[in-house]
């Protein structure tokens, strides 16, 4: 999964942080059990989404009351959570969550 996007206008760059990375080894190993061709789907499924950020990072709602992160949904009812830095053009890609787990607790 690429790691950066490009910086053109109102293009934002991606950065995806160390947590996000842990998240999506989890599913990955959890669907590996199951199916490489489930793990090839999510994977691609998910970049394709989160990379269409760098171009509309504003698409997606604040999520809870504290509006620390945005939430974008996402294939096989994951949600992204991700932050945006307007000065520098940078969306923080924090976390790759299942929607029915307590993400309260998580964030």
């Amino acid at each position: 999964m690429p790691r950066s996007g490009a910086r053109r206008g109102n293009v934002y760059s991606l950065r995806y942080l160390p947590s996000f990375d842990a998240d999506l080894t989890e599913a990955e190993d959890y669907l590996f059990e199951f199916s490489l061709a489930a793990v090839d789907r999510l994977t691609e499924a998910i970049d394709k989404q989160i990379t269409a950020l760098a171009g509309h990072p504003f698409m997606y709602p604040v999520y809870g009351r504290n509006k620390k992160y945005r939430i974008a949904p996402l294939p096989y009812e994951y949600l992204c959570f991700y932050r945006i830095d307007e000065e520098s053009k940078i969306i923080e890609v924090h976390r790759l969550l299942r929607g029915m787990r307590d993400i309260s607790s998580l964030l």
